[in-house]
C-alpha cells in the first residue's frame, strides 16, 4: 500500500544526501604546485605567486617550489620577481591536483630605477649589486663555450699556523741546502702542481690534465682538479663537491638580495676605472651563505675581485675556508676568472693542517665549437705521460711564482729523492717504523714495513686483543693486517685473525684475501675462509643481538668476484661453502645470566640445538647507474656519481647436493636507490625494494629474509632498518619496502637566529613495509636534530650526534612515539655522512 509519509521521508533523505555531497564537492580544494626557475633552470627563491582574485599569495622556497590550495574553478596566477618579467597564467582547476612549472625571463626593458627598493641603508651597495645581477646573464653568455689552460699549485703544512703571503722569488734563485741536515719545517710540507686544459660550455665541463707532480703526502690537498667545484659567483648556486654536500647561495642573485646585507666599504681607482668594494654579510635567517667582500667596476657592473669565506657549519672537513678571485676582461669580450686562491685549515688540540691552493687561467679560446660528443660522462682524464714531465715543462708552464719556502721545499725534496730511495735510508726508515714501543703496543698499534718487498703489516694495540664480552666468555684475539699496492695501482689486502676462548678452550679464526687486478674497471677477486660465531639476526636491535639463540658456529669458504662490465654496470658474483653447527654444547657464564634475569626478552637465554649440516650458496647481483660520471687516471677510474638512480637485481640460491649441501631455495630481489641533491633545501636519499622466495624446498632459519625490529634506544640506519617495528619476523612471499631520508643541512633551523647559533641541523624521513602474507601494512616517520662534533685526536675527522623522535602506524599493532639517539661519522673518501 502506498504510504505518503514514507515516500516523503525518502525524498527528504535523498535531498539531504545530494546537498551534503554538493557541499563536500564544493568545499574540497586541490593542490596547485610547481617550480619557478630562470632561463638557466636555476631555482628562484622568494618569487611571488599570487592569485589575481586574492589580496595575498605565496613565496617560493629555497628550491624554487611553491604550493597553493584552490577550489575547482578558473584562476589567474600572477608570477613576479624583481628583475624578471611578470607573467599572468590562466589555469582551470578540476577534480585533480595541478602542476605548473614556470620559467622567468630577465626584464631588460626596465631601468635600474624600477628595481631599486628603498631601504634603511643610505649607501649604494644594494643598488650596485642589483646592477650586476641585472647584467649577469649577458656577462656569463659573453664567452660562449670556451677552452683555457689552468695551472694549479697546492701547498699544505702540518702543525703550523697560516702565515702571511711571502714575496715570490725567481726560479733561478734556488738556494743550496744540505740534504743530510734535518729540515722539520720542510718535512711537514706537501705540494702538488697541475697543468690542465679546461673545456667548458654552459652546462658541461671537461678537463685533460697535461702535467702532474706531487711531493710529500698530498692526500689532504684541496682543488687538484676543476671537478672539485665551480666557484663562479655569477652562478646563483655555488656547487663544491669536494668542499660540502650543500651548495652555497651566491650574493649575485635575486635570492641573495634577501639573504645578505650589503655595505659599501670603500671606493678604489684602477687607472681610469672606478671600483666599489662592497661588504657581504649573511642575514640572521640565512643558511648556506658566504661572507666577505666583492669588488665591482663602476658603469661596467662586473665583478673584478672577490674574497669570501664559507661557513664552518657546512664544512665537514675544515675549520676555515676562504676563496679569493680575480676577474679580468679576456679578448675584449668576456670577464673571466683568471686567478683563484683557496686558503683553508683544520685544527685539533694543538695540531693544525693549513693549506693554500692557487689556480690561474690563461690562453682563453672563446666561442669555441665543440663536437656534439665532446662532453660526456668522462669529465677528467690524465695520461701516464702527465706524471713524467721534467723541470723544463714546469718552468714553461708555471704561471704563479714560487715563494722562497716553496723553492726550498722543491729543491729539498728533489735533492734528497735519491738519498731517501737508497737501501741504507729505507732500511733506517723501516727500523723507525718497526721499532717496538710501549705507546704503539698500548695506543696506536704496531706496524712493520718491508720496503724491498713493498709489504706492510699492522697489528692492533694490546688492549684490543682482550675481548671479554664474547659468546662463551672472554677471548684472546690475535689480528694482523697486510697490504700491498703496486705501482700499476693493483693491490692485495690480507686480513687474518685468530681467537682463543678461555672458558671453552676453543680456537676460531678467519682469513680474508682481496686482490684488485684491474683498478680501472674495479676487477677484484675475493677469497675468505674461517671458523667464526655468526648471528642469525645480523643488524637487529641490540636486545636480539645479545641473545644466545641468535648465535651459531659457521665454518665457511667463500669465493667472490666483482667487475664493472660497462660504465655504471657492475656485476657481483659469490660462491660460498658452509658447515654449520649448533653452539648448544658451549659453556656460558651463569653470573652474566643473573644480571639479565629481570629482562623478559632474555629469559631462558640458551643457544638453539640443531643437527649440523652443509650448505652451498651462489649469489649474483647486477647493478646499473645510467650516465655515471668519472675521472680517468692512467691506471684507475674515480667514480663521481650520477643524477640518475641505481637499479639492481639480486638473486641468491641454495644449491642442493654440491659439497653435500642440504639447502635448496631461490630468492630474487629488485631495487632502486638514489641520492637527490636539492640545492639549498638539502639532500634526499631513498631506496625501494621488493623480493620473494620462489623456491623454499629446504630453507633454513639462517637463510630467512628477516624484517628487523626497531632498537629501543638507538636510531638504526634509516636506509636499511625500520625504527618502530615491534618484532623481528621472516617474509617468504612478495614484500614491498621503502626508506627515505632527507638532510636539511640547516635549511630550517638556520632561519631562526637563536637556533642558528647552536649550529644544529635537522633531518627527517620515513619508511613503509607491505607484507601481504602477514596482512601487514606499516608506515613510519621520524625527525631529528643533529650537531657536528670533532674527534679530539684527529684534525679532519668529525661525527654527528643526533636525537630523534619516531612515530609509526600499522594495522597489526600500535607503537607510542619514541625518542632515540644516534651517531653518524664523516667518510672523507666518499665525502658523505654514513
Amino acid at each position: 500500500m502506498y504510504n505518503p509519509n514514507s515516500c516523503m521521508n525518502r525524498t527528504i533523505l535523498l535531498l539531504f544526501l545530494i546537498a551534503l555531497t554538493s557541499s563536500y564537492t564544493l568545499g574540497q580544494s586541490y593542490k596547485v604546485h610547481g617550480k619557478i626557475t630562470n632561463t638557466r633552470l636555476e631555482p628562484l627563491a622568494f618569487a611571488s605567486v599570487q592569485v589575481k582574485e586574492w589580496k595575498h599569495g605565496v613565496v617560493t622556497k629555497d628550491d624554487g617550489t611553491y604550493e597553493l590550495q584552490l577550489d575547482p574553478g578558473k584562476y589567474d596566477l600572477v608570477i613576479s620577481m624583481i628583475g624578471y618579467k611578470s607573467q599572468v597564467l590562466t589555469i582551470i582547476i578540476q577534480k585533480a591536483d595541478y602542476l605548473q612549472n614556470i620559467i622567468m625571463e630577465v626584464d631588460d626593458s626596465k631601468g635600474l630605477s624600477e628595481v631599486v627598493v628603498k631601504g634603511k641603508s643610505r649607501d649604494r651597495s644594494e643598488e650596485i649589486i642589483r646592477n650586476v645581477i641585472h647584467r649577469k646573464d649577458s656577462i656569463q653568455s659573453a664567452a660562449g663555450p670556451y677552452s683555457c689552460m689552468v695551472y694549479i699549485k697546492a701547498v699544505q703544512e702540518d702543525s703550523l699556523k697560516i702565515k702571511g703571503k711571502k714575496k715570490p722569488v725567481r726560479n733561478d734563485t734556488i738556494p743550496v741546502i744540505n740534504a743530510d741536515k734535518p729540515h722539520p719545517e720542510l718535512d711537514r710540507m706537501a705540494m702538488a702542481e697541475i697543468v690542465l686544459q679546461l673545456d667548458r660550455s654552459s652546462q658541461n665541463s671537461k678537463e685533460e690534465r697535461l702535467g702532474v707532480t706531487r711531493r710529500g703526502n698530498t692526500d689532504g690537498l684541496f682543488y687538484l682538479s676543476t671537478t672539485q667545484g665551480d666557484f663562479d659567483f655569477y652562478n646563483s648556486l655555488i656547487k663544491t663537491r669536494a668542499l660540502s654536500e650543500t651548495p652555497f647561495l651566491s650574493p649575485i642573485s635575486y635570492s641573495g638580495l634577501l639573504a645578505y646585507r650589503f655595505r659599501l666599504v670603500r671606493t678604489e681607482h684602477q687607472g681610469a676605472r672606478k671600483l666599489f668594494v662592497i661588504s657581504v654579510k649573511p642575514r640572521q635567517v640565512s643558511n648556506a651563505t658566504v661572507e666577505g667582500e666583492i669588488t665591482i667596476a663602476d658603469s661596467l657592473w662586473v665583478i673584478t675581485h672577490t674574497q669570501l669565506k664559507f661557513p664552518k657549519y657546512h664544512l665537514p672537513e675544515y675549520d676555515f675556508f676562504e676563496v679569493e678571485q680575480q676577474y679580468e676582461l679576456v679578448n675584449d669580450t668576456a670577464w673571466m676568472i683568471t686567478r683563484q686562491q683557496f686558503t683553508y685549515y683544520s685544527k685539533s688540540n694543538k695540531a693544525k693542517k693549513s693549506g693554500i691552493t692557487i689556480a690561474t687561467y690563461k690562453d682563453f679560446e672563446l666561442h669555441k665549437q665543440f663536437d656534439k660528443k665532446h662532453f660526456g660522462v668522462e669529465v677528467s682524464a690524465t695520461a701516464q705521460e702527465a706524471y713524467e714531465k721534467d723541470s723544463s715543462f714546469w718552468q714553461a708552464n708555471r704561471t704563479e711564482p714560487l715563494t722562497e719556502k716553496e723553492v726550498r721545499f722543491i729543491h729539498y725534496k728533489d735533492s734528497i729523492y735519491r738519498a731517501v730511495h737508497t737501501k741504507e735510508y729505507l732500511d733506517s726508515l723501516d727500523r723507525v717504523i718497526n721499532k717496538l714501543t710501549w705507546k704503539k703496543w698500548f695506543w696506536s698499534g704496531q706496524e712493520f714495513n718491508d720496503h724491498e718487498k713493498e709489504r706492510h703489516w699492522s697489528l692492533p694495540p694490546l688492549p684490543g686483543l682482550y675481548q671479554p664480552l664474547q659468546f662463551g666468555g672472554t677471548r684472546i684475539v690475535a689480528m694482523l693486517f697486510y697490504s700491498k699496492r703496486f705501482p700499476n695501482r693493483k693491490g692485495i689486502w690480507i686480513d687474518p685473525n685468530l681467537s682463543y676462548g678461555i672458558r671453552n678452550h676453543d680456537i676460531n679464526g678467519s682469513l680474508s684475501v682481496k686482490y684488485l687486478y684491474n683498478p680501472f674497471n674495479r676487477g677484484m677477486l675475493k677469497v675468505s675462509a674461517g671458523r667464526q660465531f655468526q648471528l642469525i639476526f645480523q643488524g637487529d636491535a641490540w636486545i636480539n643481538q645479545i641473545k644466545r639463540s641468535n648465535v651459531y658456529l659457521d665454518n665457511a669458504l667463500g669465493i667472490g668476484h666483482e667487475v664493472e662490465l660497462l660504465n655504471g654496470l657492475f656485476l657481483y658474483t659469490d660462491l660460498e661453502f658452509a658447515f654449520r653447527r649448533s653452539v648448544s654444547d658451549y659453556k656460558t657464564n651463569a653470573q652474566v645470566d643473573s644480571l639479565f634475569g629481570n629482562i623478559d626478552a632474555l629469559a631462558n637465554n640458551k643457544p638453539v640445538d640443531f643437527e649440523p649440516y652443509n650448505a652451498t650458496y651462489g649469489k649474483i647481483r647486477l647493478a646499473y647507474t645510467p650516465r655515471q660520471r668519472y675521472i680517468r687516471e692512467p691506471r684507475e677510474k674515480i667514480i663521481l656519481g650520477s643524477a640518475w638512480p641505481t637499479f639492481y637485481v639480486s638473486m641468491r640460491k641454495g644449491i642442493p647436493g654440491l659439497m653435500n649441501s642440504k639447502v635448496n631455495f631461490d630468492y630474487l630481489e629488485f631495487g632502486i636507490e638514489q641520492e637527490l641533491k636539492l640545492g639549498l633545501v638539502g639532500i634526499s636519499n631513498y631506496s625501494i625494494r621488493t623480493g620473494s622466495f620462489y623456491n623454499t624446498k629446504d630453507l633454513r632459519l639462517v637463510d630467512y629474509k628477516f624484517q628487523r625490529r626497531g632498537d629501543p634506544f638507538l636510531f638504526m640506519n634509516p636506509q636499511e632498518a625500520f625504527q618502530s617495528l615491534d618484532s623481528t619476523f621472516p617474509v617468504f612471499k612478495r614484500f614491498y619496502q621503502g626508506h627515505y631520508l632527507h638532510q636539511f643541512n640547516g635549511a630550517l633551523l638556520n632561519k631562526i637566529p637563536l637556533l642558528k647559533k647552536l649550529q644544529l641541523r635537522e633531518v627527517a624521513g620515513g619508511g613503509f613495509l607491505i607484507a601481504p602474507e602477514r596482512s601487514l601494512r606499516y608506515i613510519e616517520t621520524f625527525a631529528g636534530i643533529e650537531r657536528v662534533f670533532k674527534w679530539p685526536f684527529s684534525a679532519n675527522s668529525k661525527f654527528k650526534l643526533g636525537i630523534y623522535v619516531v612515530g609509526s602506524a600499522a594495522n597489526k599493532f600500535s607503537n607510542p612515539v619514541q625518542f632515540k639517539i644516534g651517531i653518524t661519522t664523516w667518510n672523507r673518501t666518499s665525502n658523505k655522512w654514513n
